[in-house]
């Protein structure tokens, strides 16, 4: 339990470090559901892969994350669309908060690295696609 808390504060202290508030749903409200846009492919097909590349460094996921298959901060993110699921990604960068605590990857994501991701307040619709589009491009 004291590994829990230790690696909630981590990621909790990282949050701060990068500017953003941490959005920590109340169990009380009951699951919070992630809403990705429909046609999520579609959309991804017709998306700017080098928009998402000026998304990625805007948005600070260097600091965190490496292009290759090393680890920094959080995982490497080579050929990340061939180990993840478009979904899953797109679920991931909205809220990566509610992902810990409701999918058992990204539970095994927090235990592995000892901090959550930073909610970096990815745009559903104008900025999803193309930061997906720029994953898969990796």
């Amino acid at each position: 339990m004291k590994l829990l808390y230790f690696a909630l504060l981590t990621g909790l202290l990282a949050l701060a470090a990068c500017g953003k508030a941490a959005e920590v749903p109340d169990p009380a409200d009951g699951p919070v559901a992630i809403v990705i846009p429909e046609k999520l492919d579609d959309l991804v097909a017709a998306a700017d892969a080098k928009k998402g590349e000026e998304l990625f460094a805007a948005k600070g996921c260097k600091a965190c994350h490496k292009l290759d298959g090393t680890k920094l901060v959080g995982p490497g993110l080579q050929a990340v669309s061939q180990r993840r699921s478009v979904p899953w990604m797109a679920r991931m960068m909205l809220k990566p908060e509610v992902m810990v605590q409701t999918d058992a990857e990204a539970k095994k994501l927090l235990a592995a690295y000892m901090t959550q991701m930073a909610n970096q307040n990815v745009a559903a619709d104008t900025e999803l696609p193309h930061l997906l589009a720029y994953l898969k491009t990796l």
